[in-house]
């Protein structure tokens, strides 16, 4: 039994998850150990409770359960995925393009399926602050080390443009030109259905009372729900596509989304409300093809004053060749016809805008 170790009468305070005890408690005798690695070791047979094999990683455990792992297989089967982990990251690194770069900020396009920091669910995955640190560049420090340089965000499955702080006076001057609403970011979506009308929406958001992994619509103050607002439009297939091409049966439909605040998910909970659905956002209720295994939201306008010099700056991450090949023309075809200028204009005000609260 050199290589088991046993846990005996650990006191758990509440209903515990065997993973999540397993990915705490073992953090002593197995660095390194991550969460993905413990809920594949515990579904091959290799954790047992009360003598008895489990293979549920979400089983309860109850007090004074007695809990034993085969800690060398469970080292192994880490590293395995934690290779697997870093053959998949270094793919994606190799996707992220420069935009922009001077002593004070980085302006990259992030590809879909990269993390852009670490956070406690996703332990072991590498991310775009890994990209960033093993690029030796300077980077702030205000958020800390596992955030370094990083003063927004997206969701994972989102790709396009972000902003990075190479220093703390830049990462303090963004920041708060976000707080403020003085940065402008517009994104493009891909939706199952076209808008009835260009609309503001203006609903507060706050978190899902029934999953925990999303926000929800909900009247100010419910559920910590905080203002947010947002402006759709409707891109018409015909300006984007080639004349001489007419519009194939089930083309999905290009949506262009403005912030004028910064909540998590905000535009796919707005879209949701209304409902409208992203392609690929299943987490939102998106319902089509299981092909699709991305979310087809992209960054793709941050404008921005300069944290030093003051000048304002605008830019533009193109379209990657998934959105192309969904729309039904090539890549090239795409960014030339949809191109920042002709986007920005779609949000001069109106008054036809449909106002929704």
């Amino acid at each position: 039994m050199s290589d088991e170790i046993l846990f005996q009468k650990i006191v758990c305070n509440d209903a515990q998850r065997l993973d999540s005890f397993l990915a705490r408690f073992l953090g002593e005798v197995l660095p390194g150990a991550s969460r993905s690695g413990i809920a594949t070791a515990i579904k091959a047979g290799l954790v047992s409770v009360n003598k008895k094999a489990v293979l549920k990683p979400a089983h309860k455990l109850k007090i004074n359960d007695e809990v034993l792992v085969k800690k060398s297989r469970i080292s192994s089967e880490n590293s395995r995925i934690s290779n697997e982990n870093s053959r998949i990251s270094n793919k994606l690194f190799e996707k992220i393009k420069i935009i922009y770069e001077d002593d004070d900020i980085l302006v990259i396009s992030k590809p879909s399926g990269l993390v852009v920091h670490e956070a406690s669910s996703l332990k072991g995955e590498s991310t775009l602050v890994d990209f960033l640190k093993q690029s030796n560049r300077q980077l702030a420090t205000l958020g800390g080390e596992f955030r370094a340089g990083i003063v927004h965000r997206l969701d994972r499955y989102t790709s396009g443009v972000m902003v990075v702080a190479k220093s703390d006076f830049a990462s303090a001057e963004l920041s708060s030109q976000l707080q403020q609403k003085t940065a402008s970011r517009i994104y493009i979506a891909l939706c199952d259905l076209p808008l009835k009308q260009n609309c503001v929406v203006e609903r507060a958001i706050g978190r899902c009372e029934n999953n925990r992994l999303k926000k929800a619509v909900y009247p100010l103050g419910k559920n910590g729900a905080k203002y947010a607002k947002s402006a759709f439009c409707n891109i018409f297939l015909d300006e984007v596509q080639n004349s001489q091409n007419s519009p194939k049966k089930n083309t999905p439909n290009i949506i262009a989304a403005k912030l004028f605040t910064g909540r998590t998910h905000q535009i796919r909970v707005h879209l949701s409300s209304i409902n409208r659905h992203i392609l690929g956002d299943v987490l939102y209720g998106f319902k089509g093809s299981c092909d699709i295994i991305r979310v087809f939201l992209h960054g793709y306008i941050l404008e921005l004053k300069h944290p030093r010099t003051g000048q304002m700056m605008s830019f533009c991450a193109p379209l990657e060749d998934d959105f192309a090949a969904l729309i039904g023309v090539d890549t090239r075809t795409l960014n030339e016809k949809l191109t920042k200028n002709f986007v920005l204009s779609c949000f001069e005000p109106n008054n036809q805008w449909l106002c929704l609260s």
